[in-house]
């Protein structure tokens, strides 16, 4: 039986030690404040050509499913390894370790992503893909970066996890950016920051944390030109001038994918995609 791992810790003392994975001298912390799913990480409407994960009401509508109608051991055998990725990725279950079903009590007491999981495999019974992935977007957009409890600014994470400010830095031409891109790099904490740079002003930060999820995966964080956690990215189109909003961390992820990380599901831990974005073959 799977036994997924508890919510993220949200108390700013520990913070330090979710980075790194050792525990904190409480006295050397700095306090700081984390993200909670008490509210939205930010509730402006992208327009209207945003994609399904900004589709508003998901809350309520996960709300009034019963997921008691799924039975305790819950059939996941039609996944495809795309969503059976997401499915593992929101449990925090490593790909290879990913079976055929899940506990069904289990993913409910694991929280909001948990429950989003049944919500979408509920909503998709019936369907032959097993799941209502749409639904599931909505629900990972919307509870993914709050439960993760990243600091909700810029400053934060610089004075808990890492000043990133003091390494070496390296500035790339991006393909997914179709612009100069500042990348600050410390594979030994674990932290990936990426800078895009517009009119030598930097417009966000993306950041990848490869050491804090018990399933060997990559975290994704997002801050925006006034340094506060986000949750959507801005990308060009093949239109010059034209960009879009696209959710974080789901096009994030869909970037970073890694195809091969099992024989059935796929995951989410390449640090250094090739070959992607509306510049790559510029």
């Amino acid at each position: 039986m799977l036994r997924f791992p508890p919510l993220a810790v949200l108390f700013s003392s520990l913070v330090l030690g979710l980075f790194v994975g050792c525990a904190p001298d409480d006295s050397d912390l700095p306090e700081v404040a984390i993200a909670t799913c008490e509210e939205v990480i930010n509730n402006e409407a992208p327009g209207d050509e945003a994609p399904v994960d900004f589709m508003p009401g998901v809350e309520e509508e996960l709300a009034e499913l019963d997921l008691s109608q799924l039975p305790t051991s819950v059939d996941i055998s039609p996944l495809i390894a795309l969503y059976r990725g997401f499915v593992a990725y929101a449990l925090e279950v490593p790909p290879d370790e990913l079976g055929e079903t899940i506990d069904r009590d289990e993913a409910a007491a694991s929280g909001p992503l948990g429950q989003v999981v049944l919500g979408a495999l509920l909503l998709g019974q019936g369907d032959p893909t097993g799941i209502d992935f749409s639904f599931f977007r909505r629900g990972f957009q919307r509870y993914y970066t709050c439960s993760r409890s990243f600091p909700t600014s810029l400053d934060g994470f610089i004075d808990a996890i890492l000043d990133y400010e003091t390494l070496e830095e390296q500035v790339v031409d991006s393909a997914p950016k179709c612009g100069p891109r500042r990348l600050l790099t410390s594979p030994a904490d674990g932290v990936f920051v990426a800078e895009s740079i517009i009119d030598g002003e930097v417009r966000e930060t993306e950041i990848l944390l490869s050491n804090r999820r018990s399933d060997g995966q990559l975290d994704f964080a997002v801050y925006n030109s006034d340094g506060s956690l986000d949750d959507r990215s801005l990308f060009p189109t093949l239109t010059p001038d034209l960009h879009v909003v696209a959710s974080a961390p789901y096009t994030c992820m869909t970037c970073h994918v890694d195809t091969e990380s099992s024989e059935t599901t796929w995951g989410f831990n390449v640090l250094m995609p090739t070959g992607t974005g509306a510049c790559a073959d510029e």
